[in-house]
């Protein structure tokens, strides 16, 4: 039989490392994937003019900083609103203009940049995430 002692020495090194695996687990939670950091900077370069990427206020004033963006779509609707004149349509429309934002311009991007830009927008969303539909 093990003394009290071994016992509290066993609970305790159990305990820490217990403890341990969830800060780590929580640590790499809160590190940003590569698509993250990618679409952060993709955000910065083409939105951060107008949109405040990071924290404070956006240079333009009705232009909403992107912490807050998810405000604008509903649950799930990421795509919808990127694709209301902020990004380039992949196809042309047969008939009429594509949707467009007013006062915005069009950002002309790859798949693998809207990607990542759609990694960064998601990682601000705090509502809970939606599995993201096939190719999105």
């Amino acid at each position: 039989m093990k003394s009290p002692s071994a016992t509290a020495l066993t609970v305790g090194v159990l305990l820490a490392g217990l403890i341990g695996a969830c800060t780590l687990t929580s640590a790499q939670a809160q590190r940003p994937s590569p698509g993250e950091s990618s679409g952060k900077r993709i955000a910065e370069r083409n939105c951060g003019g107008c949109h405040a990427v990071g924290p404070g206020r956006s240079l333009l004033a009705d232009a909403p900083p992107f912490r807050t963006l998810h405000d604008r779509y509903p649950r799930g609707g990421l795509d919808q609103i990127l694709e209301e004149g902020m990004l380039r349509p992949s196809r042309v429309p047969e008939e009429g203009s594509p949707p467009s934002h007013p006062r915005m311009p069009t950002a002309d991007l790859g798949d693998d940049e809207v990607a990542d830009l759609k990694a960064y927008l998601r990682s601000l969303d705090p509502r809970a995430p939606v599995p993201e539909p096939p190719g999105g």
